[in-house]
């Protein structure tokens, strides 16, 4: 086998795991929209289904992400959470509405639509990834046919040089014109 064909091998062995990968990329980037789609129902179906309660914020965290530290009580218990907050951040002392979810005291949402906890995190990060994968996988598939159609102009350019000196110097090959010898016979006296 030459080089060029163990290429070519390696190539038609690579492209269905380029394949691949752009195929799992797309589904790591659907996660979060899915996961997203997801929280929305489970936040009205805890409005409809869950028991409702008074939060108050106890403190507001602006680090890295605003986040809202809630107090409340359920089922005789003092429970504390916290919030992210995006749209809505409330001050320190403010109350708010929450449904709690009977099965799961933690787990609850906000008369404005937020789930407790910070839910969706690691489907962010796992999109991001997907992304990432699919990006590569495709400039990949991009890149081989780029390089692909390179050499197929490249190869046909060597054709056409080597058929130009062939043509060219085929004549001379032929017998029809030849150099003068440069040695001299010497002359007989």
């Amino acid at each position: 086998m030459t080089t060029v064909q163990i290429l070519r091998s390696w190539w038609r062995a690579r492209y269905p795991v380029y394949a691949l990968g752009l195929a799992v990329g797309l589904v790591m980037m659907w996660l979060p929209f899915k996961t997203f789609q997801d929280n929305d129902v489970w936040g009205r179906r805890l409005r409809v289904d869950g028991v409702p309660a008074q939060a108050v914020v106890d403190e507001l965290v602006h680090k890295r992400r605003n986040t809202m530290h809630l107090r409340y009580e359920f089922a005789g218990a003092q429970r504390q959470a916290e919030v992210g907050c995006w749209e809505v951040c409330l001050a320190a002392g403010s109350a708010m509405q929450i449904w709690v979810n009977p099965n799961d005291p933690q787990d609850f949402v906000t008369d404005f639509g937020i789930l407790s906890g910070h839910r969706g995190r690691l489907q962010g990060v796992v999109g991001a990834a997907g992304l990432v994968l699919s990006g590569w996988m495709a400039l990949a598939v991009v890149a081989r046919g780029h390089q692909r159609r390179h050499d197929r102009v490249r190869r046909d350019w060597q054709r056409q040089r080597k058929d130009q000196r062939q043509r060219r110097y085929g004549s001379v090959r032929a017998g029809r014109k030849r150099k003068p010898s440069r040695r001299r016979t010497p002359s007989i006296k």
